[in-house]
């Protein structure tokens, strides 16, 4: 994949042109305070809807050629079409797991457990009920 990342510096100070607005200062990216470990937990939840979603992919990708159609036109159409849907849920997915922001709370994730492993409780799905609903 030969996706590129923009990239804005945070650690200069913002512009001193008269008409920039005044932008609320955000802590620096190496700083894991709630807010910014509240955006990584949303992150990690849209990365696991996207990845239960693809578990279905391979039958929404064979769908339209068990379905009955009218011509083998149709079920051509209708073939190229899942296909197209399945590699742009795969093509998103892969964009979101090789972020960089993704990179960081991944290797943030990692030096946490490695200087406090017992203070990680397993998870359960039952305990949030939500979890595979988007936040909008």
């Amino acid at each position: 994949m030969s996706g590129e990342h923009s990239v804005v510096d945070l650690s200069s100070p913002p512009s001193m042109h008269p008409n920039h607005q005044q932008q609320t200062l955000k802590p620096p990216l190496d700083v894991w305070n709630e807010e910014r470990i509240e955006m990584a937990m949303k992150t990690l939840k849209e990365m696991h809807i996207q990845l239960r979603n693809l578990r279905t992919s391979i039958p929404r990708l064979i769908a339209p050629l068990t379905a009955q159609h009218q011509t083998p036109q149709i079920v051509i159409e209708e073939f190229a079409k899942s296909i197209k849907t399945a590699n742009q849920e795969i093509k998103q997915f892969e964009e979101l797991m090789v972020s960089e922001e993704s990179c960081k709370i991944f290797n943030q994730a990692r030096k946490s457990r490695a200087e406090n492993p017992e203070s990680i409780k397993p998870w359960s799905v039952t305990e949030n009920p939500d979890w595979l609903t988007r936040d909008d």
